[in-house]
């Protein structure tokens, strides 16, 4: 497999190794929030719901993170023509545009449950 020389053939793999690790922690994630759904009712199920959104708006803004170092911005590249400054900003304003959702997702799920446990 050629890789762009832009980067060392350690930091593709470093990248390709998280991106693994990352996407199948988050099918676990989601895989025992299923569970968890499909147990609740009431209050606690809409704060299952809550917190899948959440987590899933972390999940893409982690996602766009990786496209500052990597390509598209390449800011972490020796090579200076690789590096995009423009693509990195986007990549940095896409994460952050998705992170503040989904942490505030987890919030509201979060105030829910902490309301349900309440009553009790």
């Amino acid at each position: 497999m050629n890789f762009p020389s832009s980067h060392p053939d350690w930091m593709w793999l470093f990248f390709a190794i998280s991106a693994i690790i990352g996407t199948i922690l988050f099918i676990l994630v989601i895989w025992n929030w299923m569970k968890v759904y499909k147990l609740s009712d009431g209050p606690l199920r809409s704060a299952t719901k809550w917190s899948a959104f959440g987590y899933m708006f972390l999940f893409f803004g982690q996602w766009f993170a990786c496209g500052i170092g990597a390509p598209p911005g390449n800011m972490l590249s020796s090579d200076i023509a690789t590096q995009s400054f423009i693509h990195a900003v986007v990549s940095a304003a896409l994460s952050i545009f998705f992170s503040i959702p989904g942490w505030a997702c987890i919030l509201i799920s979060q105030r829910k449950m902490l309301k349900f446990y309440k009553k009790q």
